[in-house]
C-alpha cells in the first residue's frame, strides 16, 4: 500500500527550475568567460575555469550517482532540484571572483580600445541576454538591465568602441549587484521548495486499491475529525496521482470551498493563507503547479445542494458515458433527498442499497460520507460500529466500512495532535485492519511514517 506513485506536476516543476538554472548558469559562464579572456585577468585559480566552453551546465551538473530513468518520481524530481541549486551556488562563486575595481583597472592596463580586443568586447556585448531572461529579478533591476542590454546591442551594431566599453562597464556593475542580491534569494527559495516537494511525496497512499470497483464504501467519522479533508485526500490520490476519473458531489453547498481546500492540500499550503493574503513566492509557485495539475486531471467537484437520489444517479451515468468516472464521492448521505414513505432509517438504508447497485451497474467505486451521531458514553473512546446510532441498516448494504479517528479530538493532548487512524471494520474479503495516519493542516491525512 505504500508504493510510490508518479506526481507529474512536481516533476515538471523540478525540470523547469533546473532548465532555468542551467540557462542562467551557461549565460554567466559565457559572459564572465569572455570578460576574463578579453582582460587577461589572472586569479589565484586557473583562469581556464572561466572559459566559456569549459563545462556547460548540462555536463557540469550531471544526475547524482544512482539516479537514472528507472528511479522513482520522487528521486528524479529532488535530484533535478538539487542540480539547479548547485548551478546557482556555482554562479555565486564565479560572480564573487570578479571585482568591479579590478575589472576597470585591467581594462585600462590592457587597452581595451585596441582592435585586437574589439572582437572580445563585441562577443561580451552580444551575450547580453534578451529582456526575457531577467524574469527572476525584481522589477527595478529588470528595467535597468533591459536598458543596458539595449544600449549594448546598439553599440555593437554601430561598432562604437567608446560606447561599447562604457556599456560593458555599466552592465557589469549592474549585473554583479543584481546577481549578488538575486542568487542567495533564489538558492533559499529553491531549498525551501525542495523541502516542500519532499514533504509532498511522503505519505502517499494507494486508495485506488482499497476502493474496489462495483462496491459501496462508507466513510464514517465523528464531528471535527476531518472526514471531508480525508475524502479530498482520497480524491487527490485517485485523480491526480493515479490519473483516474473522480467526481465529488458536495450536497452541503460548499463545492467552491472544497475546491480551494483541495488546491491547498495538493500544493502543501496552509488554507488560511489564501484568505489572509499572506502567501510567499514559493507558496504561490506551488499553488500554480497544483492548479495546472487539477485542471488537466479528471477530477470534478460539483455543488449538489438539494440533489435527489434519482438526479445523482442520472449525473453519475452521464459522467460514466463521458469516460471520466471511476470513483464517485458523495458528501454526505444524510443530505441526499430520497423519495420514500418510510421512516428516516429505512430511507437511508434504501439510499445505500440504491448506491450499491449503481456502483455495480457503472462498474465504479462509490465512497459515501456519513457523519456519525454518537452515544455520550462512548465520547471519550475510539469509535466503533456499536457506538453509533442509525448506521446499522446502512452498513448492512455497504460492501466496506471505514471509520476515521483523530485522537486529539478526544484527548486534546498536544502529543496526539497529528495522530490519526483509519479503521477498516468491514471489507469485501471480511478482513479488518487499522491504518495509522498522520494529520497536518496543510496536507490533511497521509500515511504515518514507520
Amino acid at each position: 500500500m505504500t508504493h510510490e506513485k508518479s506526481t507529474d506536476g512536481l516533476g515538471a516543476m523540478a525540470a523547469a527550475e533546473m532548465a532555468k538554472a542551467f540557462r542562467y548558469y551557461n549565460y554567466v559562464r559565457e559572459f564572465y568567460g569572455y570578460l576574463c579572456d578579453s582582460l587577461d585577468l589572472v586569479f589565484e585559480d586557473d583562469c581556464n575555469e572561466f572559459d566559456p566552453a569549459y563545462a556547460p551546465a548540462e555536463k557540469e551538473f550531471p544526475p547524482t550517482d544512482g539516479i537514472d530513468e528507472n528511479s522513482t518520481a520522487r528521486a528524479l524530481a529532488l535530484d533535478k532540484m538539487a542540480r539547479a541549486i548547485r548551478a546557482y551556488e556555482t554562479m555565486q562563486t564565479i560572480v564573487a571572483v570578479f571585482d568591479e575595481k579590478s575589472v576597470e583597472n585591467a581594462a585600462k592596463n590592457r587597452g581595451m580600445m585596441q582592435d585586437s580586443h574589439k572582437f572580445a568586447l563585441t562577443s561580451i556585448a552580444e551575450w547580453f541576454p534578451m529582456p526575457s531572461i531577467w524574469r527572476e529579478f525584481d522589477e527595478s533591476a529588470q528595467k535597468w538591465l533591459d536598458k543596458y542590454s539595449g544600449d549594448a546591442q546598439s553599440a555593437v551594431s554601430l561598432m562604437e568602441p567608446l560606447s561599447l566599453e562604457s556599456t560593458i562597464h555599466k552592465i557589469f556593475a549592474e549585473q554583479k549587484e543584481c546577481l549578488e542580491k538575486f542568487l542567495p534569494q533564489k538558492i533559499e527559495e529553491l531549498k525551501k521548495l525542495q523541502t516542500e516537494m519532499d514533504s509532498s511525496y511522503k505519505g502517499k497512499a494507494d486508495w485506488s486499491s482499497q476502493l474496489r470497483r462495483g462496491e459501496l464504501t462508507i466513510l464514517a467519522a465523528r464531528s471535527g475529525v476531518g472526514m471531508k479533508t480525508f475524502a479530498l485526500n482520497v480524491a487527490e490520490n485517485v485523480a491526480l496521482d493515479d490519473g483516474k476519473g473522480v467526481v465529488y458531489f458536495d450536497l452541503n453547498n460548499s463545492g467552491a470551498q472544497r475546491s480551494e481546500q483541495l488546491l491547498c492540500q495538493r500544493a502543501n499550503v496552509d488554507y488560511c493563507k489564501i484568505d489572509e493574503d499572506t502567501l510567499d513566492k514559493t507558496e504561490m509557485k506551488m499553488l500554480m503547479t497544483a492548479v495546472g495539475e487539477i485542471i488537466h486531471s479528471h477530477l470534478r467537484i460539483e455543488d449538489a445542494t438539494d440533489m435527489s437520489l434519482t438526479e445523482l444517479a442520472r449525473k453519475a451515468r452521464l459522467y460514466k458515458q463521458l469516460k471520466s468516472l471511476d470513483v464517485l464521492i458523495i458528501d454526505y448521505l444524510q443530505l441526499l433527498k430520497v423519495q420514500s414513505n418510510t421512516n428516516r432509517d429505512e430511507s437511508l438504508k434504501r439510499a445505500a442499497w440504491t448506491l450499491k447497485n449503481l456502483a455495480v451497474e457503472l462498474h465504479i467505486s462509490i465512497l459515501l460520507l456519513y457523519p456519525l451521531g454518537r452515544e455520550t458514553s462512548a465520547e471519550q473512546e475510539r469509535p466503533q460500529l456499536s457506538d453509533f446510532i442509525e448506521i446499522p441498516g446502512v452498513t448492512q448494504e455497504a460492501d466496506a466500512v471505514w471509520i476515521l479517528d483523530r485522537a486529539f479530538t478526544r484527548t486534546h493532548r498536544e502529543e496526539d495532535r497529528e495522530k490519526a487512524e483509519l479503521s477498516i471494520v468491514k471489507s469485501g474479503d471480511n478482513s479488518e485492519k487499522n491504518i495509522p495516519l498522520r494529520f497536518t493542516r496543510k496536507k490533511g491525512f497521509a500515511l504515518a511514517e514507520a
